[in-house]
């Protein structure tokens, strides 16, 4: 599905990642933990094409190093940035809408009525709210909405960068259920970037751990989160004295 080796990104004289090696599987979620400033997002807009990078990202067996984003894109690669990003000023029906661009153009009329019953099984608030401007959602909505709108986009690979960011920890588990429910009913791989090391241990298949803009351990993440390094990194002693009481 998705091999990238010997990744780069560089940001003036500030090596952001340097050189690392990640591989997606068909049907698996995989996921980047590490600090802040270690290189994750990076790694994401890189695969997006949307920052300057070296090495090689190889998609289904097609070089796309040089791709444009909007090739990226249209290849079903669909990427969802940290902090949300949704249109304010347009309803969650609208925003949906957005989401088709890539496979029905801006001026298409070629029908999203499965892509949008799709969203809306998913995530039966949006469609009780798709008349609302995206602005008076709140921040679980509008994640939940900037989620939807690249299920809108028929991709092939998700790409989520910090789903949990500034959420509240029951809206994170709905949220997290929801991720995973996608993953397995429709087969869809997911690669996410995510500070909630423990979430991100629980609902993935493997996982990278970024410091310092290198990959500084991998693993199942079955066998990850029980590490006693991974604990002591990410977990703390509250979860060590939980999960040995």
């Amino acid at each position: 599905m998705l091999k990238i080796q010997d990744l780069k990104v560089r940001y003036g004289s500030i090596e952001a990642v340097k050189g690392v090696n990640i591989e997606v599987k068909d049907d698996a979620i995989v996921c980047l933990i590490g600090s802040n400033g270690a290189g994750k997002t990076s790694i994401l807009k890189a695969i997006s094409g949307v920052v300057e990078h070296s090495g090689l990202i190889e998609y289904n067996g097609e070089d796309i190093s040089s791709a444009s984003n909007i090739h990226i894109a249209k290849l079903g690669i669909q990427h969802v940035p940290e902090g949300r990003q949704v249109f304010p000023g347009l309803t969650v029906f609208e925003n949906l809408e957005i989401g088709c661009v890539n496979w029905r153009g801006y001026f298409g009329k070629a029908d999203h009525k499965e892509e949008l019953e799709y969203v809306y099984s998913m995530f039966p608030r949006l469609k009780e709210r798709e008349k609302q401007l995206a602005w008076s959602l709140s921040g679980g909505e509008q994640q939940m909405l900037a989620i939807g709108r690249a299920l809108m986009g028929r991709p092939k690979l998700l790409l989520l960068d910090e789903p949990s960011m500034g959420l509240a920890p029951l809206v994170i588990e709905e949220l997290f259920q929801k991720i995973t429910e996608i993953n397995k009913k429709t087969g869809l791989p997911i690669l996410m970037v995510e500070q909630n090391a423990r979430m991100a241990l629980s609902v993935s298949d493997y996982t990278y751990i970024i410091e310092q803009g290198q990959i500084s351990m991998e693993g199942a993440s079955a066998d990850l989160i029980h590490d006693d390094r991974v604990e002591a990194a990410y977990f703390g002693k509250s979860w060590k004295v939980k999960k040995e009481v």
